[in-house]
């Protein structure tokens, strides 16, 4: 960590020269006595009066550097963590808003696949301390919510903003992904890992330009991905892991391969309930931790409040002693 100290208002300490008025001698401290030498040598009184005027220069050198502000500026730490930089993208499509369930007829009272997701991503950012999180939605056009932050009570909040509003009512796939990669670019070097975390509902048939570019910046920045895929129901959406020959043209089935193509490192989770998708997050949460150390950028520390404390207890030293000294012989 840096040790470099700045001031706010740096032109205060010319006024550092008036701590020295202390030391000056005053007539009005003298006591008038009839013949000196035949007082004893006092090195109580001595040492009282070294200790009064040194805690009278301190509390004016004090003071004067309270007021200048002192402080350190572009501190730097290096931190060792288990984190990682993870993105989640969250489909926010107006089919996220059906009911999740197991069979033709779904009990209308059932949660939807919104509130599943939102529950999970909740518990997975609280059991991770130490990510650095940013967090998006995708329908129509891409939504950044929260760029990358270490503050996880907003990401939090922002999945919890999901809740509120109906879903878009398209699903632009390739869009959601190409922004959510492109919150790597331009970010500092980074030894730990990466990752995107593609929570959907569905698939998206993709062209050759978004596939080569998809392919390039997942390849460029390092990142893994995850999809978890909200299976409505077991008879309306296609099992990615045994697809069916009814659902082998499938838009589902075909991002999927795709994925399956990838240079970086990708994972299907499916789940069609609340305990599926809780058992996914907890599965991507253990391998996502890595020990990675990195360089942390903390804000301006003050010390105006050390000043002024140094400074109140040497008023209180110079009280005390007030209440201790001989004014008069009588």
């Amino acid at each position: 960590m840096t040790l470099s100290v700045d001031f706010v208002r740096p032109w205060l300490l010319l006024m550092l020269p008036v701590a020295l008025l202390p030391l000056i001698p005053r007539r009005s401290e003298a006591l008038g006595y009839s013949f000196v030498d035949w007082l004893p040598v006092d090195s109580v009184g001595t040492a009282f009066d070294y200790l009064r005027r040194g805690c009278a220069v301190l509390a004016i050198l004090a003071v004067v550097l309270g007021l200048a502000g002192p402080g350190r500026s572009h501190l730097q730490v290096m931190r060792v963590s288990t984190g990682a930089q993870i993105v989640i993208l969250m489909d926010r499509s107006a089919s996220m808003d059906g009911v999740m369930g197991k069979s033709p007829v779904v009990e209308s009272g059932g949660m939807s696949k919104n509130e599943v997701a939102r529950r999970s991503l909740r518990r997975f950012v609280s059991e991770r301390p130490d990510d650095r999180l940013a967090f998006l939605m995708f329908g129509i056009s891409p939504v950044l919510v929260v760029p990358f932050t270490r503050n996880h009570r907003v990401i939090q909040d922002a999945i919890e903003g999901t809740s509120f509003g109906r879903g878009m009512p398209d699903t632009q796939l390739d869009r959601g992904l190409l922004a959510a990669i492109g919150q790597f670019d331009g970010q500092p070097p980074y030894a730990g890992r990466r990752a995107i975390v593609l929570v959907s509902d569905g698939g998206a048939r993709l062209n050759a330009r978004a596939r080569a570019d998809i392919r390039a910046g997942l390849a460029r920045n390092r990142i893994s991905l995850y999809f978890v895929y909200l299976r409505t129901s077991t008879y309306t959406s296609p099992d990615l892991t045994n697809i069916a020959p009814s659902y082998q043209s499938s838009a589902e089935a075909e991002l999927h391969r795709y994925f399956e193509t990838l240079d970086t490192p990708y994972r299907l989770y499916q789940a069609n309930g609340a305990a599926a998708m809780a058992a996914a997050m907890a599965e991507i949460n253990k391998q996502q931790k890595s020990r990675v150390s990195f360089t942390e950028f903390l804000p301006r520390q003050d010390g105006s409040a050390l000043c002024f404390a140094i400074a109140l207890v040497c008023c209180t030293c110079l009280l005390g002693l007030r209440l201790v000294q001989v004014r008069s012989w009588s």
